[in-house]
């Protein structure tokens, strides 16, 4: 997020001074009285929080191996440290530790057990509430501040404050499912997935993808699930599951497996009547799957604007994919191939963005093709050092018929190694997630001719394997010829020719 300079009337009071006892000063007016306004802090989403970034290492050796007489209960945090009057200690179903002023609704992860930076987040949380309840009182706002929340995070910056710490925060307000800030702030960062952004309904949904991925599942401590809201994500999903079953080319998440684990993990939710008091671990599946469906989903495909994307393969923005010239000069001699792979890449990767279901079960195709592809190169390999040692092929010269032969051995050579490393490639990246999807194929990406090169890519070794099986055939039908037996090549000939001519119909057919 862009940096913004703190309000110079964020955290102002106003107080009436009243005369001391047994005085003949007169009570005077009401006044505004500024607190201290602290340096460095600015205001951040849910995904600045650094959870994930925050591991230190640990020494291998053990220090501590023995247990006390008589431990018959366990500590959650270092007993030799003290944890500051008001806070909790806190473990995520993750494990990651966190702490909570519940009186305060604060929550932080970073150390307060040391004393310099307790003293910072105390300063920041008071600066920060009073910083909101004086612009309530100002603007006559009306807030609930028992559903606020506010999330503090330390970092490290010399470069915006002197002390090298900056805060950086954000408030979370539930009844509205939101995140805000007591800053002017560009989000930018969150609304990367998505071009052509007019206006605040639609960066709503990207702020609320934010309060339900990351900051339900990062803090569910303070949150209440009504009934309302667990039949509104079951309903949600039963319509997501249906437009699924009904249409190919849904653009809801997941698909219908995928829907059905989620709806089953719905129901495994436990709480009490009206309002649900589930646990830490039950928040934290609701809050993957209302991202998924209320957030994230809605925000990419434009829920609610005149461009919304009903259809999963359609563009949002008007854009039309150019083949370029490498594209009309080389797929001819790759057997058109690349014109159906590309088609198949910008309906799984629609405006920049990837669909995880049809970019899964793409990948899943494309790595049984290559596998199906590696051993018909492999088969036809084998044949053609067969094919060489014929007697009749092999005259101890080179004839054509070696030469070509030799042209279906290196393709078909050249088919199983770029598809080996295909095959490897994909099993090597990880799971191949959406998000691994997005940021592999951004770097190939044009934005006039779209992932021509990755089909191109894609479509070489299957390609390789028709040249190979060209070559091969070719190279069986001029030794076949040679053999000056009329009647035998006139039978050969004939089958050739109404093999050749099947085969161009059904492919011409195809395309």
């Amino acid at each position: 997020m862009a940096l913004q300079p703190a309000p110079p009337d964020l955290a102002a009071d106003h107080v009436r001074y009243v005369a001391p006892p047994r005085s003949d000063e007169m009570p005077g007016s009401e006044i505004e009285v500024h607190q201290r306004i602290l340096p460095g802090i600015f205001p951040m989403v849910a995904a600045g929080v650094l959870r994930y970034d925050r591991c230190i290492d640990r020494p291998t050796d053990n220090v501590l191996t023995t247990v006390p007489v008589m431990t018959i209960t366990f500590p959650v945090h270092d007993p030799s440290v003290v944890l500051p009057e008001g806070w909790t200690t806190l473990v995520h179903p993750e494990g990651s530790r966190y702490f909570l002023n519940e009186k305060q609704r604060t929550f932080t992860e970073v150390n307060i057990f040391d004393p310099q930076i307790h003293k910072g987040i105390e300063d920041y949380m008071q600066y920060l509430w009073s910083g909101l309840k004086s612009i309530i009182k100002q603007e006559n706002r009306r807030l609930d501040l028992t559903q606020v929340d506010l999330v503090l995070e330390l970092k490290s910056d010399v470069a915006i404050d002197s002390s090298g710490i900056a805060c950086y925060y954000y408030f979370v307000n539930h009844n509205s499912r939101c995140l805000f800030w007591l800053h002017k702030s560009d989000v930018k960062d969150v609304l990367r997935d998505c071009k052509g952004i007019k206006s605040l309904s639609h960066i709503r949904l990207a702020i609320q993808a934010q309060y339900w991925l990351l900051h339900w599942e990062y803090f569910p401590d303070l949150c209440l699930v009504s009934q309302d809201h667990v039949d509104e994500i079951k309903d949600m999903l039963m319509h997501a599951t249906c437009d699924h079953i009904t249409s190919k080319r849904s653009s809801a998440l997941g698909d219908v497996i995928e829907l059905k684990d989620y709806i089953s993990v719905v129901n495994g939710l436990k709480g009490t009547y009206a309002t649900y008091s589930v646990n830490t671990l039950s928040f934290f599946y609701l809050a993957v799957i209302d991202d998924g469906f209320l957030g994230e989903n809605q925000f990419t495909n434009f829920h609610g604007e005149d461009c919304v994307r009903l259809i999963s393969d359609k563009t949002v923005h008007g854009w039309a994919y150019t083949p370029s010239l490498l594209m009309v000069v080389v797929a001819p001699f790759l057997f058109l191939d690349p014109m159906t792979q590309v088609q198949k890449l910008h309906r799984a990767f629609v405006d920049e963005t990837p669909s995880p279901a049809r970019w899964n079960a793409l990948s899943l195709k494309l790595k049984r093709q290559l596998k199906d592809s590696n051993l018909l190169a492999t088969v036809l390999l084998s044949v053609n050092v067969g094919f060489l040692d014929i007697s009749t092929v092999d005259t101890g010269g080179r004839s054509a018929i070696q030469i070509i032969s030799y042209m279906s051995l290196v393709t078909s050579l050249g088919s199983i190694i770029l598809g080996m490393f295909l095959v490897w490639h994909e099993q090597t990246s990880g799971d191949n997630t959406a998000l691994e999807a997005a940021s592999f194929a951004l770097k190939i990406h044009d934005e006039k001719h779209g992932l021509e090169k990755l089909a191109i890519i894609y479509s070489i070794p299957k390609a390789l394997l028709m040249w190979g099986m060209i070559f091969f055939f070719v190279a069986f039908s001029i030794d076949w010829c040679s053999s000056r037996d009329i009647t035998s090549g006139a039978i050969v000939g004939t089958t050739v020719l109404i093999v050749f001519g099947l085969i161009s119909y059904g492919i011409i057919r195809i395309r």
